[in-house]
C-alpha cells in the first residue's frame, strides 16, 4: 500500500439507485432460502423487479435422465414445478418474480443474463452441486466478481429486516472508494463504518501500535476528504481500525459488532480478484460471517 490518496478516477457505469431489478441466481433448493428471503426484502425496499435465474447443467433425477435419453427436454416439467413453488412463496407479498430457467454452465449463464440487465444487482444463491461455502469460495464467485459490471451480493445470514449495521472495508484505494460510494447510494440514511486493518500489528509494543492506529485514523479522514462526499453522507460515517491478519481481523470485528453487511471493493486483474488489502478473496470471504457485497472498480490500483 502507498501513502497517497488516489484521485478521482473513471468508474464503471453506476447502477440506477435504487436498482430497478434484482437478479437472484439460485437452484430453489432448501439451502437457497436465505438468499431468496434477502432478495425478497430488497425487492420490497427498493420497489424493484425480481428475476429468479436457475441454471441446469443436465438432468438431475432418474426420470429426467430417462427423458433426456429419449430425446425429450427436461426443462418444461422443472420450470412448471419451479413456477408453482415461486407462486406459493410469493403469495400475498405483492411481488411477482420472473422465472428464467437456462441449461448450460452456471457461471457463464449468470454472466450472460446479467449482461442483459445492466439495471440489476446480482444476488447469489447456492448451486445444486456445491455447498453454499463452496460457491462463495470457489471459482464462481471469483469469476463473477471480476466480470460482472454490477455489484454481487453473497448472502449468508438470515434476513431480519433491512441492513442497518454496515461496514465498508478500506485500504485507501479507488476500489474502496467505489465500495463506499455504492454503499451510500444503495443504503441512504444508514450509518456506515469504514474499517481499516493494520496487518502485522499483533505483538507490537503498545505505544507503537497506538501510534499506528492513530496514523491509520488520520489516513482514513484524508481518504474521506478525497471522496467528495455530501455533508449529510459524511455525517453518517465513522472510521475504525483493527489489527492482525486481514481476514481474521475483519471477521472478528463483524462478529463483535454484529455486522449485517460488509462491502468490499474488487480490483479487476487478469486471473485473480484482488480484494480488500490485497488479501486473497477466498480467504476473506471464508472468514466473514455476514453477508458480503462485492463492488468492482475499473482497472487496478495499488
Amino acid at each position: 500500500m502507498t501513502d497517497s490518496i488516489p484521485g478521482e478516477l473513471p468508474l464503471p457505469p453506476q447502477l440506477p439507485i435504487p436498482p430497478q431489478r434484482l437478479l437472484l441466481a439460485t437452484d430453489l433448493g432448501a439451502r437457497c432460502d436465505r438468499p431468496l428471503d434477502r432478495a425478497k426484502q430488497l425487492a420490497r425496499e427498493w420497489r424493484a423487479e425480481l428475476v429468479v435465474l436457475t441454471v441446469r447443467d443436465g438432468p438431475q433425477t432418474p426420470e429426467e435422465v430417462s427423458s433426456w435419453l429419449d430425446g425429450a427436454s427436461t426443462v418444461p416439467a422443472f420450470e412448471r414445478a419451479a413456477r408453482r413453488e415461486l407462486d406459493e412463496e410469493f403469495a400475498g407479498t405483492g411481488l411477482a418474480p420472473t422465472l428464467r430457467v437456462l441449461e448450460g454452465e452456471v457461471t457463464g449463464s449468470i454472466l450472460d443474463t446479467a449482461a442483459g440487465m445492466p439495471d440489476a444487482m446480482v444476488v447469489m444463491g447456492a448451486s445444486r452441486d456445491e455447498s453454499l461455502q463452496d460457491l462463495i469460495l470457489g471459482s464462481t464467485a471469483t469469476r463473477l466478481s471480476q466480470d460482472l459490471e454490477q455489484p454481487l451480493l453473497v448472502v449468508r445470514q438470515r434476513t431480519r429486516g433491512s441492513y442497518e449495521r454496515i461496514v465498508v472495508a478500506n485500504d485507501f484505494s479507488d476500489a474502496a472508494r467505489r465500495a463506499l460510494e455504492t454503499a451510500l447510494r444503495l443504503f441512504p440514511g444508514r450509518r456506515l463504518t469504514l474499517l481499516h486493518v493494520l496487518e502485522g500489528g499483533a505483538g507490537a509494543p503498545g505505544e507503537l501500535l497506538a501510534a499506528a492506529v492513530d496514523e491509520a485514523l488520520v489516513r482514513s479522514e484524508r481518504f474521506l476528504d478525497g471522496c467528495a462526499l455530501a455533508p449529510e453522507d459524511r455525517a453518517l460515517l465513522s472510521a475504525t481500525v483493527a489489527h492482525g491478519r486481514v481476514a481474521e481481523a475483519a471477521a472478528r470485528y463483524a462478529l463483535d459488532c454484529n455486522v449485517q453487511l460488509t462491502v468490499l471493493g474488487v480490483r479487476r486483474h487478469p486471473g485473480v480478484a484482488r480484494m480488500f488489502m490485497g488479501s486473497r478473496g477466498d480467504d476473506l470471504l471464508q472468514h466473514l460471517p455476514c453477508d458480503t457485497l462485492l463492488v468492482r472498480a475499473e482497472g487496478g490500483d495499488g
